[in-house]
Protein backbone atom coordinates (compact mmCIF):
# COMPACT_ATOMS: atom_id res chain seq x y z
CA UNK A 1 0.00 0.00 0.00
CA UNK A 2 1.38 3.19 -1.12
CA UNK A 3 2.21 5.86 1.61
CA UNK A 4 -0.14 8.76 2.27
CA UNK A 5 0.92 11.69 -0.56
CA UNK A 6 1.87 14.03 2.49
CA UNK A 7 4.04 11.57 4.73
CA UNK A 8 5.71 10.98 1.28
CA UNK A 9 6.36 14.30 0.20
CA UNK A 10 7.49 15.62 3.76
CA UNK A 11 10.04 12.39 3.56
CA UNK A 12 11.68 13.45 0.34
CA UNK A 13 10.97 17.51 -0.16
CA UNK A 14 14.32 17.79 1.36
CA UNK A 15 16.55 15.89 -1.34
CA UNK A 16 14.24 18.22 -4.29
CA UNK A 17 14.39 21.31 -2.60
CA UNK A 18 18.63 20.65 -2.44
CA UNK A 19 18.25 19.93 -6.28
CA UNK A 20 16.89 22.73 -7.12
CA UNK A 21 19.50 25.10 -5.31
CA UNK A 22 22.50 23.42 -7.13
CA UNK A 23 20.18 23.60 -10.68
CA UNK A 24 19.79 27.65 -9.38
CA UNK A 25 23.34 27.21 -9.30
CA UNK A 26 24.47 25.63 -12.23
CA UNK A 27 22.31 28.01 -14.01
CA UNK A 28 24.40 31.30 -12.30
CA UNK A 29 27.79 29.52 -12.38
CA UNK A 30 28.63 28.85 -8.69
CA UNK A 31 28.10 25.78 -8.99
CA UNK A 32 31.74 23.76 -7.47
CA UNK A 33 33.04 21.20 -9.21
CA UNK A 34 32.73 18.92 -5.97
CA UNK A 35 29.22 19.70 -6.27
CA UNK A 36 28.66 18.15 -9.41
CA UNK A 37 28.70 14.59 -8.06
CA UNK A 38 26.09 15.60 -5.70
CA UNK A 39 23.66 16.86 -8.51
CA UNK A 40 23.84 13.70 -10.34
CA UNK A 41 23.16 11.83 -7.52
CA UNK A 42 20.02 14.01 -6.75
CA UNK A 43 19.19 13.66 -9.91
CA UNK A 44 18.96 10.25 -9.90
CA UNK A 45 17.03 10.04 -6.87
CA UNK A 46 14.49 12.29 -7.92
CA UNK A 47 14.03 10.58 -11.11
CA UNK A 48 13.18 7.62 -9.22
CA UNK A 49 10.59 9.45 -7.01
CA UNK A 50 8.89 10.63 -10.34
CA UNK A 51 8.54 6.94 -11.20
CA UNK A 52 7.32 6.36 -7.99
CA UNK A 53 4.53 9.56 -8.57
CA UNK A 54 3.72 8.02 -11.36
CA UNK A 55 2.30 4.86 -10.42
CA UNK A 56 1.04 5.96 -6.80
CA UNK A 57 0.08 9.75 -7.36
CA UNK A 58 -0.65 10.49 -10.98
CA UNK A 59 -1.91 13.32 -11.76
CA UNK A 60 -1.26 15.34 -8.12
CA UNK A 61 0.98 18.55 -7.37
CA UNK A 62 3.60 16.77 -6.61
CA UNK A 63 3.63 14.64 -9.87
CA UNK A 64 3.43 17.93 -11.69
CA UNK A 65 5.99 19.16 -9.50
CA UNK A 66 8.60 16.61 -10.05
CA UNK A 67 8.12 16.02 -13.61
CA UNK A 68 9.12 19.64 -14.34
CA UNK A 69 12.21 19.33 -11.97
CA UNK A 70 13.23 16.15 -13.36
CA UNK A 71 13.12 17.95 -16.93
CA UNK A 72 14.98 20.81 -15.74
CA UNK A 73 17.92 18.50 -13.90
CA UNK A 74 18.12 16.81 -17.36
CA UNK A 75 18.58 19.92 -19.27
CA UNK A 76 21.17 20.81 -17.34
CA UNK A 77 22.95 17.75 -17.16
CA UNK A 78 23.11 17.13 -20.47
CA UNK A 79 22.98 19.81 -22.28
CA UNK A 80 24.78 20.30 -25.69
CA UNK A 81 28.42 21.28 -25.72
CA UNK A 82 28.70 25.07 -25.83
CA UNK A 83 29.62 26.44 -28.40
CA UNK A 84 34.18 26.67 -28.98
CA UNK A 85 34.96 30.30 -28.72
CA UNK A 86 32.24 31.02 -26.37
CA UNK A 87 33.67 28.08 -24.01
CA UNK A 88 37.08 29.61 -24.63
CA UNK A 89 36.12 33.17 -23.84
CA UNK A 90 34.71 32.02 -20.70
CA UNK A 91 38.00 29.56 -19.74
CA UNK A 92 39.86 33.10 -20.19
CA UNK A 93 37.65 35.46 -18.32
CA UNK A 94 36.25 33.60 -15.50
CA UNK A 95 37.49 29.59 -14.94
CA UNK A 96 41.59 29.72 -15.43
CA UNK A 97 42.01 33.18 -13.04
CA UNK A 98 38.86 31.56 -10.42
CA UNK A 99 41.08 28.27 -10.63
CA UNK A 100 44.23 29.89 -9.38
CA UNK A 101 42.86 32.36 -7.11
CA UNK A 102 41.30 29.02 -5.38
CA UNK A 103 44.43 26.96 -5.50
CA UNK A 104 46.72 29.84 -4.36
CA UNK A 105 48.23 27.68 -1.64
CA UNK A 106 49.41 25.09 -3.93
CA UNK A 107 51.15 28.35 -6.20
CA UNK A 108 52.35 29.66 -2.71
CA UNK A 109 54.30 26.53 -2.31
CA UNK A 110 55.73 26.56 -5.60
CA UNK A 111 56.74 29.76 -5.40
CA UNK A 112 58.19 28.85 -2.37
CA UNK A 113 60.12 26.03 -3.19
CA UNK A 114 61.66 27.61 -6.44
CA UNK A 115 62.99 30.67 -4.57
CA UNK A 116 64.59 28.48 -1.93
CA UNK A 117 66.06 26.76 -4.70
CA UNK A 118 67.63 29.99 -5.92
CA UNK A 119 68.59 30.95 -2.47
CA UNK A 120 70.88 27.57 -2.13
CA UNK A 121 72.29 27.73 -5.51
CA UNK A 122 73.46 31.81 -4.96
CA UNK A 123 74.68 30.80 -1.18
CA UNK A 124 76.78 27.89 -2.64
CA UNK A 125 78.83 29.84 -5.34
CA UNK A 126 79.05 32.41 -3.31
CA UNK A 127 80.67 31.15 -0.39
CA UNK A 128 82.49 28.76 -2.39
CA UNK A 129 83.09 29.44 -5.75
CA UNK A 130 84.05 25.87 -6.74
CA UNK A 131 80.38 25.16 -6.46
CA UNK A 132 79.78 26.94 -9.79
CA UNK A 133 82.06 23.61 -11.46
CA UNK A 134 79.11 21.79 -9.97
CA UNK A 135 75.85 23.93 -10.87
CA UNK A 136 76.25 26.10 -13.77
CA UNK A 137 76.59 23.91 -16.86
CA UNK A 138 79.97 24.48 -18.45
CA UNK A 139 79.15 26.23 -21.91
CA UNK A 140 77.88 29.25 -19.60
CA UNK A 141 81.07 29.32 -17.53
CA UNK A 142 82.85 29.16 -20.90
CA UNK A 143 81.20 32.48 -21.69
CA UNK A 144 81.41 34.43 -17.96
CA UNK A 145 85.45 33.34 -17.95
CA UNK A 146 85.38 35.40 -20.91
CA UNK A 147 83.73 38.47 -19.70
CA UNK A 148 80.46 37.56 -22.38
CA UNK A 149 77.04 36.75 -21.87
CA UNK A 150 76.08 33.46 -23.48
CA UNK A 151 73.02 34.98 -24.75
CA UNK A 152 75.38 37.53 -27.04
CA UNK A 153 75.25 35.19 -30.29
CA UNK A 154 71.67 33.69 -29.80
CA UNK A 155 70.45 36.36 -33.19
CA UNK A 156 73.59 35.84 -34.80
CA UNK A 157 72.82 31.96 -34.84
CA UNK A 158 69.34 31.98 -35.67
CA UNK A 159 66.28 34.90 -36.64
CA UNK A 160 64.36 36.27 -34.17
CA UNK A 161 61.50 34.20 -35.24
CA UNK A 162 63.20 30.61 -35.04
CA UNK A 163 65.48 32.09 -31.65
CA UNK A 164 61.56 32.79 -30.21
CA UNK A 165 59.77 29.23 -31.67
CA UNK A 166 62.70 27.43 -30.05
CA UNK A 167 62.19 29.33 -26.74
CA UNK A 168 58.51 28.57 -26.69
CA UNK A 169 58.64 24.93 -27.24
CA UNK A 170 61.37 24.49 -24.65
CA UNK A 171 59.60 26.88 -22.12
CA UNK A 172 56.08 24.98 -22.81
CA UNK A 173 58.74 21.28 -22.36
CA UNK A 174 59.30 22.14 -19.03
CA UNK A 175 55.81 23.76 -18.08
CA UNK A 176 54.11 20.39 -18.82
CA UNK A 177 57.12 18.55 -17.35
CA UNK A 178 56.84 20.75 -14.46
CA UNK A 179 53.10 19.40 -13.90
CA UNK A 180 52.97 15.89 -15.26
CA UNK A 181 55.79 14.76 -12.44
CA UNK A 182 53.01 15.56 -10.10
CA UNK A 183 52.13 11.88 -10.76
CA UNK A 184 55.67 10.67 -8.92
CA UNK A 185 53.85 11.71 -5.44
CA UNK A 186 54.67 15.36 -6.59
CA UNK A 187 58.41 14.62 -5.84
CA UNK A 188 59.51 15.15 -9.60
CA UNK A 189 57.56 18.20 -9.88
CA UNK A 190 59.20 19.34 -6.17
CA UNK A 191 62.71 18.52 -8.09
CA UNK A 192 62.49 20.64 -10.91
CA UNK A 193 60.98 23.50 -9.30
CA UNK A 194 64.15 23.16 -6.41
CA UNK A 195 66.65 22.20 -9.56
CA UNK A 196 65.89 25.15 -11.88
CA UNK A 197 65.90 27.59 -9.26
CA UNK A 198 69.51 26.23 -8.25
CA UNK A 199 70.49 26.79 -11.22
CA UNK A 200 69.02 30.39 -11.57
CA UNK A 201 70.60 31.28 -8.51
CA UNK A 202 74.04 29.72 -9.21
CA UNK A 203 74.35 31.32 -12.28
CA UNK A 204 73.25 35.25 -11.13
CA UNK A 205 75.71 34.53 -8.34
CA UNK A 206 78.35 33.30 -10.87
CA UNK A 207 77.36 36.36 -12.68
CA UNK A 208 77.84 39.05 -9.67
CA UNK A 209 81.00 37.49 -8.44
CA UNK A 210 82.35 38.29 -12.42
CA UNK A 211 80.67 41.66 -12.53
CA UNK A 212 78.51 40.97 -14.94
CA UNK A 213 75.32 40.79 -12.93
CA UNK A 214 73.89 43.74 -15.13
CA UNK A 215 74.41 41.76 -18.30
CA UNK A 216 72.50 39.23 -16.76
CA UNK A 217 69.81 41.48 -15.32
CA UNK A 218 69.57 43.02 -19.03
CA UNK A 219 68.70 39.83 -20.46
CA UNK A 220 66.07 38.37 -18.32
CA UNK A 221 64.55 42.11 -17.11
CA UNK A 222 62.05 41.98 -19.75
CA UNK A 223 60.84 38.53 -20.21
CA UNK A 224 61.76 37.00 -16.41
CA UNK A 225 58.92 38.02 -14.53
CA UNK A 226 55.98 36.38 -16.85
CA UNK A 227 58.42 33.20 -17.58
CA UNK A 228 58.93 32.57 -14.10
CA UNK A 229 55.60 33.17 -13.01
CA UNK A 230 54.24 30.50 -15.37
CA UNK A 231 56.92 27.99 -13.86
CA UNK A 232 55.41 28.79 -10.32
CA UNK A 233 51.92 28.05 -11.60
CA UNK A 234 53.07 24.78 -13.44
CA UNK A 235 54.70 23.91 -9.92
CA UNK A 236 51.49 24.68 -8.32
CA UNK A 237 49.30 22.25 -10.47
CA UNK A 238 51.86 19.67 -10.45
CA UNK A 239 51.61 19.39 -6.90
CA UNK A 240 47.94 19.82 -6.71
CA UNK A 241 48.34 16.39 -8.17
CA UNK A 242 50.81 14.92 -5.88
CA UNK A 243 48.38 16.11 -2.97
CA UNK A 244 45.75 14.11 -4.39
CA UNK A 245 47.59 10.91 -4.71
CA UNK A 246 48.89 11.25 -1.59
CA UNK A 247 45.83 12.39 0.68
CA UNK A 248 42.88 11.49 -1.19
CA UNK A 249 40.46 11.97 1.86
CA UNK A 250 37.21 10.00 1.38
CA UNK A 251 37.57 9.38 -2.35
CA UNK A 252 39.17 6.52 -3.96
CA UNK A 253 42.79 7.30 -5.10
CA UNK A 254 41.98 7.13 -8.95
CA UNK A 255 38.74 9.32 -8.46
CA UNK A 256 40.34 11.88 -6.30
CA UNK A 257 43.15 12.40 -8.84
CA UNK A 258 40.86 12.56 -12.03
CA UNK A 259 39.20 15.41 -9.91
CA UNK A 260 42.26 17.24 -8.88
CA UNK A 261 44.08 16.61 -12.03
CA UNK A 262 40.98 18.20 -13.85
CA UNK A 263 41.72 21.54 -11.82
CA UNK A 264 45.23 21.09 -12.36
CA UNK A 265 45.32 21.03 -15.91
CA UNK A 266 43.12 24.62 -16.02
CA UNK A 267 46.38 25.86 -14.85
CA UNK A 268 48.32 24.52 -17.29
CA UNK A 269 46.37 25.09 -20.44
CA UNK A 270 45.49 29.05 -19.09
CA UNK A 271 49.21 29.77 -19.42
CA UNK A 272 49.62 27.70 -23.00
CA UNK A 273 48.95 31.42 -24.82
CA UNK A 274 51.36 33.77 -22.01
CA UNK A 275 53.99 30.93 -22.59
CA UNK A 276 53.89 31.80 -26.17
CA UNK A 277 53.53 35.51 -25.93
CA UNK A 278 56.49 35.64 -23.36
CA UNK A 279 58.76 33.67 -25.92
CA UNK A 280 58.24 36.66 -28.15
CA UNK A 281 59.63 38.62 -26.25
CA UNK A 282 62.48 36.31 -25.19
CA UNK A 283 63.42 36.18 -28.71
CA UNK A 284 62.86 39.26 -30.08
CA UNK A 285 63.37 41.54 -27.00
CA UNK A 286 65.78 40.09 -24.70
CA UNK A 287 68.47 39.32 -26.93
CA UNK A 288 71.43 41.72 -27.58
CA UNK A 289 71.59 45.56 -27.58
CA UNK A 290 69.23 47.13 -29.72
CA UNK A 291 66.55 47.70 -26.50
CA UNK A 292 68.57 49.73 -23.62
CA UNK A 293 68.05 48.12 -20.09
CA UNK A 294 65.56 50.06 -18.80
CA UNK A 295 62.97 49.34 -21.76
CA UNK A 296 63.18 45.77 -20.87
CA UNK A 297 62.47 46.25 -17.24
CA UNK A 298 59.77 48.58 -17.55
CA UNK A 299 58.26 46.20 -20.23
CA UNK A 300 59.00 43.15 -17.89
CA UNK A 301 57.37 45.04 -14.81
CA UNK A 302 54.27 45.99 -17.09
CA UNK A 303 54.03 42.50 -18.36
CA UNK A 304 54.19 40.81 -14.85
CA UNK A 305 51.78 43.61 -13.58
CA UNK A 306 49.20 43.19 -15.91
CA UNK A 307 49.58 38.99 -16.24
CA UNK A 308 49.15 39.06 -12.39
CA UNK A 309 46.68 41.78 -12.47
CA UNK A 310 44.80 39.55 -14.40
CA UNK A 311 45.03 36.32 -12.46
CA UNK A 312 43.79 38.23 -9.27
CA UNK A 313 40.86 40.25 -10.67
CA UNK A 314 39.41 38.51 -13.68
CA UNK A 315 36.36 36.91 -12.92
CA UNK A 316 35.67 37.90 -9.55
CA UNK A 317 32.34 36.87 -7.99
CA UNK A 318 30.67 39.09 -5.11
CA UNK A 319 31.32 36.63 -2.68
CA UNK A 320 35.41 36.65 -3.52
CA UNK A 321 35.17 40.34 -3.36
CA UNK A 322 33.72 40.69 -0.21
CA UNK A 323 35.46 37.78 1.39
CA UNK A 324 32.78 35.38 1.80
CA UNK A 325 34.44 31.87 2.81
CA UNK A 326 35.18 29.77 0.17
CA UNK A 327 32.35 27.11 1.62
CA UNK A 328 29.62 29.22 0.16
CA UNK A 329 31.10 30.90 -3.23
CA UNK A 330 32.70 28.81 -6.17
Amino acid sequence: MATPLPAYVARRRADWDALQALLAKQRSGTLKLEELRTLDTLYRRASADLAHAQTFYAGTDAHRFLNQLCGQAYASIYQPPRERWPALRHFFRREFPATLRRERGFVGASAALFFLGILLGALVVLWEPRGAELLVPSGVRHYVAQGRMWTDDLLSVAPPNSVASGIATNNLTVTIATFALGLTFGLGTLFILVNNGVHIGAITALCAREGMLGGMLDFIAAHGPVELSIIIIAGGAGLMVGQALIDPGELPRGQALAVRGREAVKLVLGCAPFLALIGVVEGYVSPGDLFPTWVKAALGLALGALFWGYLLRAGRTEAEATGTPADSAS
